[in-house]
């Protein structure tokens, strides 16, 4: 009884105002106000400061604690790592060896590390694939290994980016793949498992789960296995289900004005609307709306409001209802490949493409392009947000970008 009262004190969530702990921010949602954020930058103009980044990968950085975790793959090496900088400079603080595998079979827009960490303000917790099996694990902010667990039978040609999400005292992980399909739900203490939920239909599908609230209960859902979700994160029980045409998921689902907004591209186009209100298979009776234009495979839409943002990986941009499905307006962007998703900060949509350009657009009724920033490096990975600064990962740097440009630091090129 002691220990596990010293265990849980341990593992307490610290989280402070200004942390970015998971993929998508605090909430899940790529939503924040912290007006600090400057609007404008480049590759010389707010930059507080800037690092080299190891290896490769498309996970994003996060911050918790004062620190920036983010994970890369050492070619050289075969190593999957995790890496610890401070947050005030950009100095690496340590780095640990995960796992050491060969490269997986992947997409070529994939890598081995492209699921982001997610902390707790004491903790972070990674997942790699390493030959057929997921393994996830658990660090305290000072480097110390806590525990690895792995999980058999993972299969997909296209590799893996399932970014590991935090509910309460879980650490839940999606396992969707072509192989042993399932959801499952970690202690994040002593990573034993507290539930798995098998996936019936066994595709291979990379969505990180969203928790939003229905009536006075909280939902997780997700997208993946041919269809879009809803459990109860407790105990992973389906809720209800609806069924999708398309069969493979990689963006996350949005939430706006009481509707689930989903969208994938493979095999079939599609933006779907469904009310979270349902039990059972609700496709008949909670499907709200569904389109096929301007739909994306990679970005994850956004919801704010009543309306819903969704950014093609072609880079289309468009403004719905949520409610209905109806479009306010869509158009396309300076550039046309974009996997990063999309983030509003500050009632500002920010679209990150592939060649380093930040497209800042109004939040509004007609189509406005408000900036343009560029950092002049191919990035790939969704940045984050605290305290009015803005972390962006490209293939060589790790940057921080703020109203403090007299400050600028450069940790190297």
């Amino acid at each position: 009884m002691i220990r596990a009262t010293l265990l849980a004190l341990v593992f307490a969530p610290t989280l402070s105002a200004a942390d970015w702990p998971a993929f998508r921010g605090p909430n899940g949602d790529g939503v924040v106000n912290d007006p600090g954020v400057p609007k404008s930058w480049s590759a010389t103009e707010n930059v507080v400061w800037k690092v080299p980044v190891p290896g490769i990968g498309h996970s994003s950085p996060i911050v918790s604690g004062g620190r920036i975790f983010l994970t890369a793959f050492l070619a050289d090496t075969s190593d999957r790592v995790l890496v610890c900088f401070d947050r005030k400079d950009g100095k690496e603080i340590w780095r640990k060896t995960v796992l050491t595998a060969a490269p997986e079979k992947m997409h070529k827009n994939n890598t081995p590390a492209s699921a982001t960490p997610a902390a707790d303000g004491s903790h972070v917790f990674v997942t790699f694939q390493s030959g057929e099996k997921i393994v996830a694990a658990c660090y305290d902010f000072s480097g110390t290994h806590v525990w690895l667990k792995e999980f058999d039978g993972f299969a997909s040609q296209h590799g893996f980016c399932g970014s590991p999400t935090l509910f309460d005292h879980l650490m839940i992980l999606n396992g969707d793949s072509d192989g042993d399909a399932f959801l499952a739900g970690l202690d994040k203490q002593t990573g034993e498992t507290i539930w798995n939920t098998q996936r019936p239909n066994r595709v291979r599908s990379f969505s990180t789960p969203l928790f939003i609230k229905v009536g006075d209960q909280k939902q997780m859902v997700l997208a993946g296995s041919k269809s879009v979700a809803g459990f109860d994160p407790r105990t992973g029980k389906q809720v209800w289900v609806a069924d999708s045409q398309t069969d493979k998921f990689v963006a996350t689902v949005a939430f706006a004005d009481g509707v689930v907004v989903a969208t994938g591209t493979s095999p079939t186009h599609t933006i779907v609307g469904i009310r979270p209100e349902g039990t059972g298979n609700v496709t008949q009776s909670h499907v709200s709306w569904a389109d096929t234009r301007g739909a994306a495979y990679v970005p994850s839409p956004v919801g704010f409001g009543k309306h819903v943002f969704v950014l093609s990986d072609a880079g289309i941009g468009t403004l719905l209802e949520a409610k209905t499905g109806k479009r306010v307006w869509s158009e396309r962007l300076g550039s046309r490949l974009h996997h990063a998703s999309p983030l509003v900060i500050n009632d500002l949509i920010h679209c990150l493409a592939d060649d380093g350009r930040m497209f800042v657009l109004k939040a509004g009724a007609s189509f406005e392009l408000v900036a343009t920033n560029a950092i002049g490096e191919e990035c790939h990975a969704t940045p984050a947000v605290a305290d009015g600064q803005l972390f962006i990962r490209s293939t060589k740097h790790l940057w921080c970008i703020g109203k403090r440009g007299a400050e600028t630091r450069a940790g190297g090129d």
